[in-house]
C-alpha cells in the first residue's frame, strides 16, 4: 500500500496540470482578453474581442463594420490607437495558417490601430513584394506619421536607428582595418625580416606578420582595440589618400562610443522593446511606471517627468472612462504653466463628456489659438459647435476640419462616417518627448560602459580610457605617417609586389622603376627574371584572395581609395542590417519578429550582391593596374 499512495498523488497532479492544459484554449477570448487589452472599459475591451475574433479570409465586409463600431466607442473615450490588435490578428494568423491572406485584414486595422508601427512597417513590406505604388506611397505616410506622433515609436525607431547605424560603425572599422592591414602586410612583413637576425627569417618574417595580426584577438582585447592596433601598424605604409579611411575607422569608433552611451539612456528611458515596451499602449510610455518606480532617477530631470507622468496619468484616466479624475489632473498641468494645446484639447474632450459644454468648447478654441494647425482640436469645436447649435460657427469651420483630419497621417479618418460624440485626443507631444531626451549631457559617455557592445568592442578599457585611446591612436598614426618621410621602410610596388627600402612620401614609391617602364617580366632570362615573375604571380594570388576575403582590397591596390570607401560604406550599411535585424527576430511579438526577419534576409541578400560585385571590382581593376604596366596575362 506505501507503494501506491505516491502513484495517486501523481495522478491527481497530472489531471490538475491537463485541466490547466486544456481549459484556457477552450475559451481563447476570455483569457486574452484581461492580458491583450487591459486598462481599457468593458465595451471597448469587448469590441476589441469581437474585432480580433472575426478577422479571417472572406470576412473582409464583416471585419470593416466591427473596426468601425470599436473606433466609435475608442474616440468617445479618447482611445486613438489599440496597439496589440495588429500583434493579435497576426498571431492568430500564423497558428491558424491564413498568414499570406492577412493584408486585407490588416489594412482595416489601420483605422483602429494608428499608432503600430509594426503594422505600417508590414504594410510598407507587403507593398513592396507585390509592386504596388498606390498603396505603398498611403503606407508610408502612415508610418511616417505614426513615428512623428507616437511618442514611444518615436524612441524605439531612435533606439533601432542608433543600433543599426552602431552595427555600421562596426562592420565598416572592421572592413577598413582589415583592408588597410592587407594592403601594409608585405611592408611590414619586409621591415620585420629587416630587423631579424635568424637563420631562415625569410619563412619567419611572414609567421611573425600573421601574429601580429592574431596577437590582439588572442590577447582577449575587444575588437575596436584590435582594429586600432591593426590602423596603426598600417599607417606608415599606406598613401595619403587611404589616411581617410583610417581616420575615418577612428572617428567612427568615437561616435560608437557616444552612440552606445546613448542607446543604454534610451532603453533606460523606454524599457525594453517588444511585449510591454515602447510600441505597445496607446500613447502611454512605459518610462512613466519605470521612473515611478524608480523614484524619479533617469535622463529627465524631475520637472519634466513630473509633468509627463500626470500626462499619461491623466491619459489613463480618460482612456478608463474616469472624465472626473483626467479633468483634475489635465487641470493641474494648465495651472503649474504646461497649458499645451495637446492637454487643453485633452480637458475638453473630458470636459465634455460630463456634459460641461461651454468649458470644453473653450478649451478647444484655446488649443486652436495656441496651435492653429492643431487639426483634433479644431475638429473637436466643430462638433461642440454643432452639439450646441451654433450653426453659422460650425458651418464656418466645418471645411478646414474636414480637410485637416482627413490629410492627418496616420489616421484614416472620414468625416462624412464619423458620430458626433467621436472625440479625437492627443497623445503625449512628441516635440516635447524629442527635447527633453535628446540633448547632449555627460553621462552619455559615463554610461557608454554600460551598454551592451562595449565589453564586446572596447575591453579592457574604461569609457574615459577609450577616449583617450582613440585620440592617442589618431594621434601617433598621424606622427608614425610624417616619420617614415624620413626614415627608411619597405615600400611594395602596388602592380608587381616588389618590396623595396624607401623614403619620403609612398606616392612616390609605389610603383617600382620597372614597372613604371613598363618593362613587366620582359628582363632578361636568369635567377632575376625567376625571382620577379615569381614575386608578381605571388603578388597577383595574394590580392585577388584579399580581393575575395575583404572586398574592395584589389581596388585599393588599383588606387582607387574614395571609390572604395564608398563601398565599404554601403558593404557596412547592408551587413549592419543583417545583424540588426537577427538581433530584433528575439522579440516577443510575432509580427516584430516577420519584420526584423524581413530586414535580415533583405540585408543578407544585398550584401551578398555587394560582396560578389566588391570582390569581381577589384580583382578586374587590380588586372587593369597590371594591363596598364604592361606585366599581366600569358606573358607571366
Amino acid at each position: 500500500m506505501s507503494r501506491r499512495t505516491p502513484i495517486r498523488r501523481r495522478i491527481r497532479v497530472a489531471a490538475a496540470l491537463l485541466f490547466f492544459l486544456l481549459v484556457p484554449p477552450a475559451f481563447p477570448r476570455t483569457a486574452d482578453a484581461g492580458h491583450r487589452f487591459p486598462g481599457y472599459p468593458e465595451e471597448v475591451r469587448r469590441q476589441a474581442e469581437r474585432v480580433a475574433a472575426i478577422a479571417g479570409p472572406g470576412r473582409e465586409g464583416d471585419l470593416v463594420k466591427e473596426v468601425r463600431l470599436l473606433r466609435i466607442r475608442m474616440h468617445s473615450l479618447g482611445i486613438l490607437s489599440m496597439n496589440a490588435l495588429p500583434d493579435l490578428v497576426y498571431e492568430r494568423a500564423v497558428n491558424e495558417g491564413w498568414k499570406n491572406e492577412v493584408t486585407p485584414q490588416m489594412r482595416a486595422l489601420r483605422e483602429v490601430s494608428p499608432f503600430s508601427v509594426p503594422l505600417w512597417a508590414w504594410l510598407v513590406k507587403e507593398d513592396l513584394a507585390r509592386l504596388s505604388l498606390a498603396d505603398f506611397t498611403q503606407d508610408m505616410e502612415g508610418l511616417s506619421g505614426s513615428l512623428k506622433r507616437f511618442a514611444p515609436s518615436l524612441i524605439g525607431y531612435a533606439v533601432w536607428l542608433i543600433s543599426l547605424f552602431s552595427a555600421a560603425g562596426c562592420w565598416f572599422v572592421l572592413w577598413g582595418s582589415v583592408s588597410l592591414f592587407l594592403r601594409a602586410r608585405p611592408s611590414l612583413e619586409g621591415d620585420i625580416q629587416r630587423f631579424l637576425k635568424t637563420p631562415n627569417r625569410e619563412y619567419l618574417a611572414p609567421v611573425i606578420a600573421v601574429m601580429v595580426f592574431l596577437l590582439p584577438l588572442l590577447a582577449g582585447f575587444g575588437l575596436a582595440v584590435a582594429a586600432c592596433i591593426w590602423l596603426l601598424l598600417s599607417a606608415a605604409y599606406v598613401r595619403r589618400i587611404e589616411l581617410a579611411i583610417l581616420s575615418s575607422g577612428v572617428l567612427i569608433l568615437a561616435a560608437l562610443l557616444l552612440g552606445g552611451g546613448v542607446l543604454h539612456s534610451l532603453q533606460k528611458f523606454g524599457g525594453d522593446g517588444g511585449s510591454g515596451g515602447w510600441m505597445t499602449g496607446e500613447g502611454d510610455l512605459s518610462t512613466v511606471r519605470f521612473q515611478e518606480e524608480a523614484g524619479g532617477k533617469g535622463p529627465l530631470s524631475e520637472e519634466t517627468l513630473s509633468w509627463m507622468i500626470r500626462f499619461e496619468q491623466a491619459r489613463r484616466q480618460m482612456q478608463a472612462g474616469n472624465a472626473a479624475a483626467a479633468e483634475k489632473l489635465w487641470t493641474s498641468l494648465v495651472e503649474e504653466g504646461r497649458e499645451l494645446p495637446e492637454v487643453l484639447n485633452n480637458r475638453g474632450i473630458v470636459r465634455a463628456r460630463q456634459g460641461r459644454t461651454a468649458a470644453a468648447l473653450a478649451d478647444f478654441e484655446a488649443a486652436v489659438s495656441k496651435s492653429p494647425s492643431e487639426g483634433p482640436a479644431l475638429w473637436n469645436a466643430y462638433q461642440m459647435n454643432l452639439q450646441l447649435f451654433r450653426l453659422e460657427e460650425a458651418r464656418r469651420i466645418q471645411p478646414e476640419a474636414w480637410e485637416r483630419i482627413r490629410s492627418m497621417p496616420p489616421y484614416f479618418l472620414r468625416p462624412a462616417d464619423m458620430e458626433q460624440d467621436e472625440w479625437i485626443a492627443s497623445p503625449l507631444p512628441v516635440g516635447e518627448i524629442w527635447k527633453a531626451i535628446f540633448r547632449f549631457r555627460g553621462d552619455w559617455i559615463r554610461e557608454a560602459g554600460e551598454s551592451d557592445f562595449f565589453g564586446m568592442f572596447f575591453h579592457p578599457l574604461s569609457p574615459r580610457t577609450a577616449l583617450l585611446f582613440l585620440a592617442v591612436v589618431w594621434f601617433f598614426s598621424t606622427a608614425w605617417k610624417l616619420l617614415s618621410r624620413k626614415l627608411w621602410v619597405h615600400g611594395t610596388c602596388r602592380a608587381c609586389g616588389s618590396r623595396s627600402l624607401v623614403v619620403r612620401s609612398r606616392e612616390a614609391s609605389d610603383i617600382c622603376p620597372p614597372c613604371r617602364v613598363k618593362i613587366g617580366g620582359g628582363i632578361r632570362a636568369g635567377a632575376e627574371r625567376n625571382r620577379r615573375v615569381q614575386g608578381i604571380v605571388m603578388h597577383r594570388s595574394y590580392v585577388r584572395a584579399a580581393s575575395l576575403l575583404v572586398p574592395g582590397s584589389g581596388a585599393l591596390w588599383a588606387g582607387k581609395e574614395i571609390r572604395v570607401l564608398l563601398f565599404g560604406a554601403a558593404l557596412s550599411v547592408a551587413l549592419a542590417f543583417v545583424t540588426t535585424g537577427l538581433g530584433g527576430m528575439r522579440a516577443g511579438d510575432l509580427l516584430v519578429s516577420e519584420l526584423q526577419t524581413s530586414v535580415a534576409v533583405g540585408g543578407g541578400m544585398l550584401a551578398g550582391v555587394l560582396w560578389a560585385a566588391g570582390a569581381a571590382w577589384g580583382i578586374r581593376s587590380f588586372s587593369v593596374l597590371q594591363r596598364a604596366h604592361n606585366i599581366a596575362g600569358e606573358r607571366i
